[in-house]
C-alpha cells in the first residue's frame, strides 16, 4: 500500500509539471510592454510594405524618402544610384539599425517568450520566426559573426534573448549595417551603366509597375495570411 501511494503522488506531480508553464507567465502589464516595444518595428514593416508598392513612383523622383521607407537590398542598390554618398549612407544606417533596439531589448526582458508573443502574433510560420528557428542552431558557436552579416530583426532579438551585452550588440550591428550599405555602394557603382538603364525603364513605366507591386504585396499578404491562420496553435 505504501509502495502504492508512493506511486501516485509521483504521478500527481508528474501531471502537474506537464501542466505547469515551461517559462514566466505573461502578464498583462509584460503583453502591453511588449507590445509597445514590438510597435516601432512593426510599423516599419507596414512602410516596408509602402515603399515596396511605390518603389517605381519615388525611385527616381525621390530615392531618399524610398529609402526611409524600405531598405531591402534591391531598393538599396537602386537609391545608391540616385543619392549622394552621405545621405545614402546616413539614411540607410538610421533606417536599417532604428528598430534593432527595440528588438533587442524586447528579447533581453522576456527571452523565449518574446519569441512565442511574436509567433502568436505573426504565425509560427511567418519568415521571421522561420528565420529564428534556423539561425538558433548557428547562434551559439557564430553569434557575433551572424549579428555582423545579417543584423536584421531575427537576430537582434535572438541577441537579446541571448542576454549579449547592449555595447557589443550595438557595435557589431552598426559595423555590420555600415558595411552592407558600403558594399552596395560599391556594386551599384560597378553597374552604373545597367542600373540607370533599369530605372529609367522603371520610372517610364512607373504606373503598371506601382499597380504589379500592389497586386503583388496583397497577394503576398493574403497567402501569409492563410499560412498563419492555418497554423496549428501550440
Amino acid at each position: 500500500m505504501a509502495d502504492g501511494g508512493g506511486d501516485d503522488a509521483t504521478a500527481d506531480e508528474a501531471a502537474h509539471s506537464a501542466q505547469a508553464p515551461s517559462g514566466p507567465v505573461i502578464t498583462d502589464a509584460d503583453r502591453r510592454r511588449m507590445q509597445l516595444l514590438a510597435a516601432v518595428p512593426v510599423g516599419f514593416a507596414l512602410a516596408a510594405y509602402a515603399g515596396q508598392i511605390f518603389f517605381a513612383a519615388l525611385i527616381a523622383r525621390a530615392p531618399l524618402l524610398l529609402l526611409s521607407l524600405n531598405a531591402t537590398d534591391p531598393i538599396l542598390l537602386g537609391v545608391a544610384h540616385q543619392a549622394p554618398l552621405w545621405a545614402f549612407m546616413a539614411i540607410g544606417l538610421t533606417r536599417l539599425f532604428i528598430t534593432d533596439p527595440f528588438l533587442y531589448r524586447l528579447g533581453y526582458d522576456y527571452g523565449p517568450n518574446a519569441k512565442a508573443y511574436l509567433a502568436a502574433e505573426m504565425g509560427p510560420r511567418s519568415r521571421v520566426i522561420r528565420t529564428m528557428d534556423w539561425l538558433e542552431r548557428w547562434f551559439p558557436r557564430a553569434g557575433w559573426l551572424l549579428l555582423f552579416a545579417i543584423p536584421g530583426y531575427p537576430m537582434c532579438l535572438l541577441s537579446g534573448i541571448a542576454r549579449m551585452r547592449q555595447l557589443p550588440f550595438v557595435v557589431v550591428n552598426l559595423a555590420g549595417t555600415f558595411t552592407r550599405l558600403a558594399l552596395v555602394w560599391w556594386v551599384a557603382d560597378l553597374f552604373a551603366g545597367p542600373l540607370g538603364a533599369v530605372i529609367r525603364f522603371i520610372n517610364r513605366y512607373s504606373i503598371p509597375f506601382t499597380v504589379a507591386m500592389f497586386v503583388l504585396v496583397a497577394v503576398q499578404t493574403a497567402r501569409n495570411q492563410r499560412k498563419s491562420a492555418g497554423s496549428p496553435k501550440e
